[in-house]
């Protein structure tokens, strides 16, 4: 069963509203959602810029190009777990 919204009022100097207004943009949330994600303890974070998806998709291409030369050059699994650790190490910092 769905919880029942509650609509509440809140009163805002001009440049906090701005920096709300703000910060969910960047966030890729309503404000509604951005308070409602702050109010359960959690800081949201900016949306990566679209050069970071592209960049993501070029290192999964690269790391499905070495698995399949791993077959022939079994050194090629050695970069593999490279990007993969690299991929790992980008999403955490994103």
């Amino acid at each position: 069963m769905k919880e029942e919204k509650v609509r509440i009022k809140v009163r805002l100097t001009e440049e906090e509203k701005e920096k709300l207004e703000r910060n969910s943009a960047l966030c890729g949330l309503t404000q509604s959602g951005y308070v409602r994600q702050l109010c359960r303890g959690v800081h949201p974070k900016p949306k990566p810029p679209d050069v970071f998806w592209q960049l993501m998709d070029e290192l999964y291409k690269a790391h499905s190009n070495l698995k399949e030369c791993a077959k022939y050059e079994p050194s090629a699994l050695k970069l593999c777990v490279e990007i993969e650790r690299l991929v790992l190490d980008l999403q955490e910092v994103i």
